[in-house]
């Protein structure tokens, strides 16, 4: 689990990761999953006020669920043949954006 009380907070997961959770009260959130999941990938982010980026490999399947109060939510990463990964986003004042790393 990610925390961040107030400020950015840039986390990049290991090859291999399969579950990542983060928590932000008030700031920006980018979550670098570019690296190889593992079975199952899911994360879990949540954001008081703040935008929150989650980008993934080329290829990469994704499912967004989840949701904001305020805010935009943009993916652009949900068909591919790779892994599928999970993203559970909620924000009460804030974007949501999955794309692809190029």
């Amino acid at each position: 689990m990610y925390f961040s009380l107030i400020g950015r907070q840039d986390i990049v997961l290991p090859e291999g990761w399969a579950s990542q959770s983060s928590f932000s009260v008030l700031g920006r959130t980018t979550i670098d999953a570019t690296a190889a999941p593992g079975e199952g990938a899911t994360i879990h982010t949540y954001s008081l006020v703040g935008d929150t980026i989650v980008r993934v490999s080329a290829g990469a399947r994704v499912r967004l669920v989840g949701g904001n109060l305020l805010g935009r939510r943009e993916m652009d990463a949900s068909v591919g043949d790779g892994p599928e990964t999970t993203v559970l986003a909620c924000s009460l004042v804030g974007g949501i954006r999955v794309i692809h790393q190029a």
